[in-house]
């Protein structure tokens, strides 16, 4: 019984310590003319040294904002930007308790054509109704970095050491790439494979279903989607990878996989080759860069062999030699019409080599048999999956 009272105390002490090291900054937006409050500003928080956003949030209706954030040591200035309106910026020298910073009168952005007017900063957070956008720029990332690292930089968002990502707290189910699946739709490839600097805008939505996306009703699901928007003029590139391996008595394994984008077209490239009774590739792998969607028709056995669409990969008795080629073509033809094709062509060339001995025991006697057989069987198999077109439609707003 101590003991349970003694970790309820601490735990106590923990959440106590932990609420005391949570404080406030707080205001009002107004329009400097009308004294109107201004709703949906974002007011976000910045380290004056590296310009790192510390925290961040947005005016409600009555122009009211609040920053929870944790005691801040050092130099920092609190920006807000609304759209038409000049940038607010104001410095402090640290945060150690509550701030109430009172009113706050934004001056409406000069648009006097005749003047050259310098391009004010880009805030690093916009809140736009549901969808939450990061300035991808804003964020200081090393020159090699990918997405993940990117991700790793923004304010809520945290990611798993299994590769989980969360955003304030709300699990990221669907990752795309100018709105669509970037080779696969949990955004693996995506977010390991792509450079952080070809990365313009991080949008976070929430989830919706095909159902809730044509009536445009609000998203009933917890989870989040994130879109990431590539600059128009990076939006190209290749990427890949290439293993091999040689061992004893003359076995082998390799695999590679390519990948190649530009705009709207992708075209993946998988080959392997071995004999050492691997499929080559992992179901996910096949999956995300062969398209089909995860809807196709799937079984999978316990001795590690599966089969998508009729296909089989990997499982077989005695020593399997396999060789594995396939090609996925996906592309937008006059911007309406999606289309998708693929082709696969495997070869598997087993060797069984059985030999038995068996003796019995008998009243009369013992008799002693041996058998030897041998037997070798090469399968090929071909597959094609026909040009599928989607037409969409669209609706002016």
């Amino acid at each position: 019984m101590p003991k349970v009272v003694l970790w309820i105390l601490i735990s106590l002490c923990s959440i106590i310590a932990s609420s005391q090291n949570i404080i406030s900054v707080n205001g009002k937006i107004i329009d400097e003319r009308t004294k109107l409050p201004l709703e949906s500003a974002t007011v976000y928080l910045t380290s004056k040294k590296d310009s790192t956003v510390i925290d961040y949030t947005i005016s409600n209706k009555n122009g009211s904002f609040e920053i929870k954030t944790r005691k801040i040591n050092q130099p920092f200035f609190l920006k807000i930007s609304f759209l038409g309106y000049q940038n607010y910026q104001q410095e402090f020298a640290d945060l150690s308790t509550t701030k109430e910073i009172g009113l706050i009168a934004l001056k409406e952005a000069d648009n006097n054509l005749d003047e050259v007017v310098l391009k004010s900063e880009a805030p690093p957070i916009r809140i736009k109704n549901d969808t939450l956008e990061f300035d991808a720029a804003s964020f200081k990332v090393g020159a090699d970095a990918n997405v993940e690292k990117l991700l790793r930089q923004l304010p809520g968002v945290e990611i798993s050491p299994e590769g989980k990502i969360t955003v304030n707290g709300k699990e990221v189910n669907q990752i795309l790439v100018n709105g669509k699946p970037f080779f696969g739709k949990d955004g693996k490839i995506a977010t390991q494979n792509l450079p952080a600097e070809i990365i313009e805008k991080i949008q976070v939505v929430d989830t919706k279903t095909k159902e809730e996306e044509i009536s445009g009703e609000s998203a009933s699901a917890e989870e989040k989607t994130i879109n990431l928007t590539i600059q128009e003029d990076k939006n190209k590139g290749f990427f890949g990878k290439v293993m091999g391996g040689y061992g004893s008595d003359n076995r082998y394994e390799s695999s590679l996989l390519l990948n190649w984008f530009k705009g709207e077209q992708k075209i993946s490239v998988i080959a392997s080759a071995n004999n050492i009774n691997s499929v080559g590739f992992s179901m996910n792998e096949i999956f995300d860069n062969m398209g089909g969607g995860r809807n196709s028709s799937v079984f999978y056995s316990d001795d590690g062999s599966f089969g998508i669409n009729g296909m089989s990969f990997g499982g077989s008795n005695g020593i399997t030699t396999s060789n594995l080629i396939g090609l996925n073509y996906v592309d937008k033809w006059l911007k309406k019409i999606d289309m998708s094709s693929n082709y696969f062509f495997s070869n598997a060339e087993t060797e069984n080599v059985n030999r038995t001995s068996r003796t019995n025991l008998l009243p009369t006697g013992s008799t002693f048999t041996e058998s030897n057989g041998e037997s070798n069987r090469v399968r090929n198999a071909h597959n094609i999956q026909p040009l599928f077109m989607l037409v969409r439609s669209f609706q002016k707003t």
